[in-house]
């Protein structure tokens, strides 16, 4: 796998009440209506999860609500109170099955959440749709309406449905419509196909690919995976010649004239007429899912060889899946994604799971300030980081920018607002950080470092960073000050290589 590369693995010495991530509990549980795959792509059972120790359930548990923007604090998951030099379950339940059936499960009082929100912070007239989102990921609880959520801002953050904010034809407004279709068709159980074909046939789409020669070009290419089909993209186009977009004085609006074609074309082994002919063809083309599948698994297991990713698309398009939420479902809760796939995290993954797992809050203009797109040393946005999210024409790609300069703004966005930010004004929405009940538990000494450690890195402190730490808490005074010690480790820990990404759970 690619490594981060330019992080010191040292320690620099120096000198409200918030959002809590849902732990699925026992008496929520219910059934699962989603599918399993075989193969490649077979699901973690109940006696492997069963089999692992405490700290690898954890981390396993850890993977997974990170790359849904989860955490899990450590206090939910294990006995504190015993200590953490070998930590024991606070329930022995699965977390997996318990986690399965709250993403399936209806939020109850969502108005509560959203009004929760629209008091908390504030945003951007013109730029709400770019902030919003991120926001609503950071209050929902787990549940089958958070699922969904999270499902539209992956999917419209990859090549299958972005919108493509770059793009001069394209505004804000573009970003709203993509995501709120998304998330209704999903709640209302419409299947891929469907989902596909109505963003096909969408002004959003065509703000993104302009011509008929340009956008039946490229849903085959993006929906298909089919590439250099200067035969059939010719005929496709003639279906389409009464679909245009006006142009920017007009305000980029797609008009369906009256001159249709009236010439049946053979286009993808399909007899089509119009455009909505050719977007049915596609919709309902045997290779969607399985291309579907491809650019989730090449953005989930990145790094991984072509036979290895190939053998995980074919194990998922056996299973026939016929919903994003079975598709996803089937990727999230396999073995190989959970135990095995290594790989560096996006930003949300590291930020929002971290956050979760102590007790971080955002100060009210957080989201505004996160997807500006002006960028500034003071506050590292996403955009400089090189993951604007829901702007770039083709999304993102699936490796994480790591170049010096965007992972510069990255870790310092993760040490700065994040680990080293503390929230010392419970009263003062515009200020935000982790809260000092955190650092409230009854754990000392190394214990009290394992804790810090599972929190941010899922594991353990080692013998040698419990030996160089103690040092620097010492030398600072700070053996009764917890907060203290925290962000002497939390400073630490900023600067690992394993905070910013997946790795295998050995």
């Amino acid at each position: 796998m690619r490594r981060i590369g330019g992080l010191i693995i040292s320690v620099l010495l120096l000198g409200g009440s918030g959002c809590t991530p849902e732990v699925p509990q026992p008496s929520q549980k219910n059934a699962s209506p989603n599918i399993r795959a075989s193969g490649a792509a077979e699901m973690l059972s109940e006696s492997e999860y069963d089999a692992l120790s405490s700290e690898q359930k954890y981390a396993v548990a850890d993977k997974l609500m990170g790359t849904i923007y989860k955490g899990v604090p450590v206090s939910d998951f294990f006995n504190i109170e015993g200590g953490l030099a070998n930590p024991t379950l606070k329930r022995e339940t699965n977390f997996l099955e318990e986690t399965e059936a709250a993403l399936s499960r209806p939020l109850e009082d969502k108005e509560v959440y959203l009004a929760r929100i629209e008091e908390k912070y504030s945003f951007d007239e013109e730029r709400k749709p770019i902030e919003y989102p991120l926001a609503m990921l950071f209050e929902f609880p787990v549940s089958r309406d958070y699922f969904h959520r999270w499902i539209a801002y992956r999917l419209a953050n990859s090549i299958l449905f972005s919108p493509a904010l770059e793009n001069d034809s394209v505004d804000y407004t573009d970003i709203q419509d993509i995501q709120f279709r998304l998330v209704k068709m999903m709640d209302e159980g419409k299947t891929i196909r469907e989902i596909v074909y109505e963003h096909m046939i969408s002004q959003e789409n065509w703000r993104r690919f302009r011509s008929p020669e340009d956008n039946t070009r490229e849903m085959i290419e993006i929906f298909l995976g089919l590439f250099d089909q200067d035969a059939e993209v010719p005929k496709a186009s003639i279906a389409c010649k009464n679909w245009s977009l006006t142009d920017d004085e007009q305000g980029y609006q797609l008009v369906i004239g009256f001159d249709e074609n009236t010439e049946p074309q053979e286009v993808l082994g399909a007899a089509i007429l119009s455009c909505y002919d050719f977007y049915q063809a596609v919709a309902q083309h045997p290779l969607l899912i399985p291309r579907v599948a491809s650019v989730l698994v090449d953005g989930f297991f990145v790094g991984y060889p072509p036979e290895n990713k190939a053998a995980l698309v074919n194990a998922i398009a056996a299973a026939g899946p016929t919903t994003f939420d079975q598709l996803f479902f089937i990727i999230l809760f396999s073995k190989e994604y959970l135990l095995h796939a290594e790989r560096p995290k996006e930003f949300e993954e590291t930020f929002f799971n971290t956050a979760g797992k102590i007790q971080w809050v955002a100060y009210e203009r957080f989201f505004v300030d996160l997807n500006s797109p002006f960028g500034g040393a003071t506050f590292p946005t996403l955009r400089n980081m090189g993951q604007a999210s829901l702007t770039y024409k083709l999304g993102r790609f699936p490796d994480v920018p790591l170049d010096s300069l965007s992972f510069s703004y990255y870790h310092k966005a993760v040490r700065e607002r994040l680990l080293i930010d503390r929230k010392t004004d419970a009263f003062n929405p515009a200020d935000g950080g982790w809260q000092k009940e955190f650092t409230d538990v009854a754990l000392q000494g190394d214990d009290f470092i394992h804790y810090l450690f599972l929190s941010v890195i899922s594991r353990k402190a080692t013998a040698d960073e419990l030996t160089v730490l103690n040092d620097a808490i010492v030398k600072r005074r700070y053996q009764t000050n917890k907060e203290g010690q925290a962000m002497i480790v939390f400073d630490y820990l900023s600067r690992l290589a394993e905070l910013y990404t997946f790795v295998a759970v050995r």
